[in-house]
């Protein structure tokens, strides 16, 4: 089976600002996710810290600041934010891969600005968070070498983590004097224990222990990771879109609530789901022994 075109051969770089655009292709391409078909389709997004390509039913999501360690700044947190917008509405997506580019996954917040001089407002607005945006399709995070602050919780947000075996958790946030924000959040997400090394002692944490404790899905060698992550792919986007995405919207909602309000969530949920055409098509699949159309 042929390859996709490599990264580079298919997002070019405006050398007048560095701007990335998204070239469309001039040919067709074979598929690794379906049936051979392979399609590039033009983003019209004009980004300064992201690669965005939509390959088949997968987007690719790329941090792109590779000289500053993909530090997150303003602009990233925006265009991230508003990539996850488009991935959300599109329909022909129904799974996302989301890495890093150089050297590492993410070193977190931007801190080059130095030290703060206004006062500071927590506002509650986090674009980039999947999970505060009503996005309910799959993503897939491909972590390397450094995982770091505002970095983890963009890993964490989510739904498998793939760890080359250089990957290293860390929030270093208490030696800046800084509270961090997910603070709330990690200790839903990991045993209360290792949350407690991670935002408390600012201990990091390799891959291979964060595997142990659940933190990722599985650790497999650098050269491998962007495979896994299209393997997992391939594996959602071969199942009902809609009963993926209905199951991942009751994980979401449902995740801090108490069991009176879960129920009326899955009420609501699986009543929608289970009387959608996927339901019916996989049936029909199911009773003729082939593979569900879910197009």
């Amino acid at each position: 089976m042929s390859q996709p075109t490599p990264l580079g051969l298919l997002v070019g770089k405006l050398t007048a600002n560095g701007r990335g655009w998204y070239i469309p292709p001039a040919t067709t391409y074979t598929n690794p996710y379906s049936d051979g078909s392979f399609r590039e389709w033009m983003t019209h997004m004009q980004l300064e810290t992201l690669q965005y390509e939509k390959r088949g039913h997968v987007a690719h999501v790329t941090l792109d600041r590779p000289e500053k360690l993909n530090a997150m700044n303003e602009t990233m947190h925006r265009e991230l934010g508003e990539v996850w917008d488009d991935f959300r509405d599109d329909p022909g997506l129904r799974a996302a891969i989301l890495s890093g580019n150089g050297r590492c996954f993410s070193a977190g917040a931007d801190l080059s600005f130095g030290a703060p001089t206004e006062t500071y407002q927590y506002r509650g607005e986090f674009a980039d968070i999947t999970r505060t945006r009503r996005l309910y399709k799959p993503i897939i995070a491909a972590l390397h070498s450094h995982v770091v602050g505002y970095g983890m919780w963009i890993a964490m947000d989510a739904d498998f983590r793939i760890a080359a075996p250089d990957t290293s958790f860390w929030l270093p946030e208490p030696q800046w004097g800084i509270a961090t924000i997910p603070a709330a959040w990690f200790p839903k997400m990991m045993p209360w224990a290792i949350a407690s090394e991670l935002l408390l002692a600012a201990d990091r944490i390799d891959a291979e222990r964060a595997y142990q404790v659940g933190i990722v899905n599985k650790v497999v060698p650098r050269d491998e990771l962007m495979q896994a992550a299209e393997t997992l792919a391939a594996r959602l986007c071969s199942l009902s879109p809609a009963a993926v995405q209905g199951m991942k919207e009751s994980m979401v909602r449902a995740s801090n609530l108490d069991y009176t309000a879960l129920d009326q969530i899955t009420d609501i949920v699986q009543t929608r789901v289970m009387n959608l055409d996927d339901r019916r098509e996989g049936g029909r699949a199911f009773v003729e022994k082939r593979e569900a159309n879910w197009d």
